[in-house]
């Protein structure tokens, strides 16, 4: 057939192969019939039907098949996509939930083209994709923290009746699926009402870190008496030096984002962010520093998270954390500037600190784009505190919350990057891709190359710069450039973006703008 839908009559005479697998080891699979549903092939497990303890499901329709050597490809969230060629790595999970941007995926044979979504335990799904026997199989696999089905696991297959449909109709389909259920609307609706996102989709974004302390921390757990101390990199009144500079030399708007300006500097003390830093200025220099930019025409906002916690924070209590299921914390690998960090739950974290800080910052003068850390860049945690537990779902709704009173007292949230369970309060994203593009996706075991898949989806509804490799681009690679014009990027520069002294830790690119020195000062400019 030149494609899957050939009439309406046959569109949907589909069937699934679906694995189930059990905690008590055992397994089981059927052949499920596809149906449809408002148009839409689709896909849907009635939980009542399985028996307790569901370790994973797989869903493999018929059309997600093809031979090794037939023409098209699969494609990730992320924009990385794979050819039917040969492959040393038989089979992989190559999409864990931690990766999966969009809850969707797409392929396109030689006998047509598709977009699958999760639509139902869509924060449990992974992209399963096997080379068996000459076959690639491209499916959905749910299976992430998956102790419990709390909602029916379900994929919608959207099939393209064009047989030249390529990535740009999969974008295109995810793109009119999150329009229209209401999960977004374009910028130059929101704006409308909204001058802070007006004048930040016109403008440049341009975080200036101030002061940090050593990291990786060789304190992992801070008290008053072992705190290292904070490195003062950029002062509140060498801001204003910035700033004047900026206007010297024409750059006349832009959005500013202090970074680091609270209590113990980046990563210092979260959630607590007051007082503001004594070695950048205090509080008083801080205020003299906003009235500044602001009357140079320049909007300015701050850099906070709520995400962690560290022990060196005055209201530290165990009470708010995420705990695992035998209540044990959640901690980051790799201690920060306040330390080792520990995951908090997004119900208390909208409880106790965003209303009341959120009014704090308004009221120290920033307006805009306010930058909440972490949030966007991993997908949405699961908390089983039987004082606040959360689910996926109900933590996409704590974090929202979140966002919408940021919106309220500042204007806007923007965050690190591209999960898309809040994007209909997510006005800018950091990065979409963690690559710096300093090697070749070619080498990477089931990837070929990468296509902008998520700024096709969002572009005109979220700003974003697409690589942690194309920030500060002017001063990059040649590459680079071309990736960010390629990619569509809303420009974003950042001052001292390497303070992470640890393995891996110029995620952001080893070029960097200074300001240690006036000369500095004037090329970072």
């Amino acid at each position: 057939l030149a494609a899957f839908v050939a009439s309406a009559s046959c569109a949907f005479a589909h069937d699934a192969e679906v694995e189930i697998r059990y905690t008590d080891g055992s397994a089981e699979v059927r052949c499920e019939p596809l149906h449809e549903e408002n148009g839409v092939c689709v896909w849907r497990q009635n939980r009542t039907s399985l028996k307790s303890g569901v370790k994973s499901i797989r869903v493999l329709p018929d059309f997600a098949k093809a031979s090794v050597g037939e023409d098209g490809f699969y494609l990730e969230p992320s924009g990385s996509c794979g050819r039917f060629k040969p492959r040393k790595a038989a089979c992989g999970k190559t999409s864990p939930a931690s990766r999966l941007h969009m809850p969707a995926y797409g392929m396109k044979t030689p006998r047509g083209a598709f977009l699958a979504i999760a639509t139902g335990m869509a924060y449990h799904a992974s992209i399963d994709v096997r080379v068996t026997n000459g076959t690639y199989e491209v499916a959905f696999r749910f299976d992430e923290d998956m102790d419990t089905l709390y909602e029916d696991p379900a994929v919608e297959y959207r099939l393209f009746a064009d047989p030249k449909a390529d990535y740009n109709e999969m974008a295109r389909a995810y793109r009119d699926y999150q329009l229209g259920r209401g999960a977004c609307t374009p910028i130059r609706v929101r704006m409308k009402d909204r001058p802070e996102l007006a004048a930040a989709a016109t403008n440049v974004e341009i975080r200036i870190r101030q002061g940090w302390k050593p990291v990786p921390s060789p304190v992992p757990y801070q008290t008053q008496f072992n705190e290292p101390k904070v490195h003062a990199a950029v002062t509140f009144d060498r801001c204003q030096d910035i700033v004047r500079e900026m206007k010297r030399q024409g750059v006349n708007h832009a959005e500013l984002c202090l970074v680091g300006w609270n209590r113990g500097g980046h990563d210092g003390s979260y959630p607590q962010l007051f007082p503001v830093e004594p070695a950048l200025g205090g509080e008083e220099r801080l205020r003299a520093f906003i009235d500044c930019s602001n009357a140079a025409g320049f909007q300015t906002v701050c850099h906070t998270c709520f995400y962690s916690a560290y022990t060196i924070a005055d209201d530290w209590d165990e009470e708010y954390l995420l705990k695992e299921r035998d209540g044990s914390l959640q901690a980051s690998p790799t201690p920060w500037g306040g330390g080792r960090a520990f995951r908090t739950c997004p119900q208390r974290a909208y409880e106790k600190w965003v209303r009341k800080n959120m009014q704090m910052i308004k009221d120290l003068g920033f307006h805009g784009l306010h930058y909440h850390d972490v949030y966007s860049i991993l997908p949405p945690r699961v908390c089983y505190d039987s004082r606040h537990p959360c689910n996926p779902v109900q933590s996409t709704y704590w974090t929202n919350r979140q966002m919408e009173e940021t919106r309220r007292q500042i204007g806007g949230a923007q965050s690190e990057g591209p999960f898309d369970h809040w994007v209909g309060n997510l006005d800018f994203a950091m990065y979409v891709n963690f690559y710096p593009l300093d090697d070749d996706f070619a080498k990477r075991p089931m990837v070929d190359g990468i296509l902008p898949v998520w700024m096709l989806v969002y572009h005109g509804i979220t700003l974003a710069n697409p690589f942690t490799g194309t920030l500060n681009y002017p001063i990059k690679a040649p590459h680079k450039r071309l990736k960010f014009v390629e990619f569509g990027g809303r420009p974003l520069f950042v001052w001292y973006a390497n303070f992470h002294t640890g393995k891996g830790g110029d995620w952001m690119g080893k070029e960097d703008l200074r300001c240690g020195t006036d000369e500095e000062l004037r090329a970072g400019v």
